[in-house]
Formats: structure tokens, sequence, C-alpha cells
């Protein structure tokens, strides 16, 4: 063999060698680009310095079990019992007395308050007596009442407290209370005798 024929079949090992090498480049770019593929669809999009991350996947929570519904029987509503009438009785004092006991510093009220008792001998200790059960008896028994009211009305300041005390709600329910009272206890004093 010549060295020109030596030369061809190198040329020609040469050339297959290079085109082998070139196939199996391409098969293993094709099998890297798989694998990578592969890869991303089965991971978690999440990585650490471009590391992708494995998440576990979650885990099932229990459950509790349903529970029916049942309809109550009934409602119960916890309420103070009623008041019985000696109790009603001294809540409406004390409510007329904390009501009064706001306007106590008034001079005007004082001086009021202060011949109200010089009239009634001590009867009447202040205007709240004026509110009070026994209002009918008082004022038979003092006919100067009415006086020692008007005379202090023509004050416009003791008028307008006057005014302030006797549109309180709570002080009209309590002498309400009182009066509606007052005829029963003394009816249940009648009966004793």
């Amino acid at each position: 063999m010549s060295k020109t024929s030596y030369a061809l079949i190198a040329v020609m090992i040469t050339a297959l060698l290079f085109m082998g090498a070139v196939r199996g480049y391409e098969f293993y770019a094709a099998r890297a680009a798989q694998e990578q593929a592969e890869l991303e669809a089965n991971t978690q999009p999440f990585t650490f310095h471009n590391v992708p991350l494995q998440l576990a996947p979650p885990q099932a929570e229990p459950v509790s079990r349903p529970v029916l519904f049942s309809q109550r029987k009934e409602d119960i509503f916890l309420e103070d019992p009623p008041l019985s009438q000696e109790d009603q009785i001294k809540q409406a004092k004390d409510t007329i007395k904390s009501i009064l006991e706001d306007y106590k510093d008034d001079p005007n009220l004082r001086a009021f308050n202060q011949e109200l008792q010089q009239v009634t001998k001590d009867q009447a200790v202040d205007v709240s007596a004026l509110g009070g059960e026994n209002l009918p008896q008082l004022l038979q028994k003092n006919p100067q009442i009415s006086g020692v009211v008007s005379k202090h009305m023509q004050n416009p300041d003791f008028a307008q407290i006057m005014q302030q005390i006797f549109s309180n709600p709570q002080f009209i329910d309590s002498v309400k209370q009182l009066q509606q009272r007052a005829p029963a206890a003394q009816s249940a004093k009648k009966d004793d005798k």
C-alpha cells in the first residue's frame, strides 16, 4: 500500500471519529436536557443559591369527626328576681337621695331646706319630703309649706334647680313608686287597727 492510501485511510478514520464524537455529544446534550426537564418537572420552584430545593409533600392533617346539629330544646335567660316591696321602696328612696346629693352644695337649695325644716318643725328635712309618700299628711299638718315653696320659686336659680330635679326621669319614677305604695301602706295600717 502506498502512502496515499494510508493518508486516505487516516483521513477517513479521523472523519469517522469526528462524526462519532459529534454524534456522542449530541446524544449527551439531549440526554442532559431530558434529565434537566424531568428534574424541573418533579421539583418545587423554591431554590437556595440557585440550587433547587425539594420540599417534602404536605402531610394530611387529621380532621375531627363531624358534629351533628341538635336543636336546643329551650332557651334559658338568667335575670334577677323581682324586688320585694320593701326593696323597691328602699331603692326609690336611695335614688331620690342620690339625685338630691348632686345639688347639696347649692346655697339656694340649702336655704330652702332650712326654711322647710323650720316651718315643719323638722318633719320635712329637705326637698325629698315634697316627693315622698307622706306628702298629703305633711301638707295637711303644715299649710305654710306652700308659702315657702312660692317664696323660693321667685328666685330663678332655685326654680331652675327644681326644674332639673323634678324633670329627672329617675326622680319621677321613684316618686311614683313611693306615692303608689303609700295608699297600700295606709290601708294596711287601717286594717290592723
